[in-house]
């Protein structure tokens, strides 16, 4: 399986970083699950977010959040709009499942044309 992200919003922070104290290079991304296979893709759920300094190249813990930091975060989750959880099946599933049910029918005509008239 191919995992892939989609970026649903990524925002520059004007606050303060609790790492080096530096007022810019906050960055806070929020990213959803997208996962490829030959049969079929799948988009989860779950938003992944990620905050990082860029000036000290540090990532930032929610641990580590100060009051200003959490309401920012907050502002920005209600803002953003993931795409809904789904399954999408590809061609090859597609004519997998048409073959399986070809050969499942003709086998049940043929057994039927043998063993019909007998029941």
């Amino acid at each position: 399986m191919k995992t892939e992200y989609i970026l649903l919003k990524e925002a520059i922070l004007t606050n303060n970083c609790p790492e080096c104290y530096s007022k810019d290079g906050l960055t806070l991304s929020f990213k959803q699950e997208k996962l490829h296979s030959k049969l079929m893709t799948k988009t989860k759920r779950e938003i992944i977010e990620h905050m990082n300094c860029k000036t000290c190249e540090t990532t930032i813990f929610p641990g580590r959040w100060t009051d200003d930091i959490e309401r920012t975060y907050a502002y920005h989750k209600k803002t953003i709009a993931p795409e809904p959880s789904s399954i999408k099946f590809t061609g090859i599933f597609y004519i997998i499942l048409l073959v399986t049910l070809l050969i499942f029918t003709a086998g049940g005509f043929y057994l039927y044309t043998l063993y019909g008239s007998q029941i």
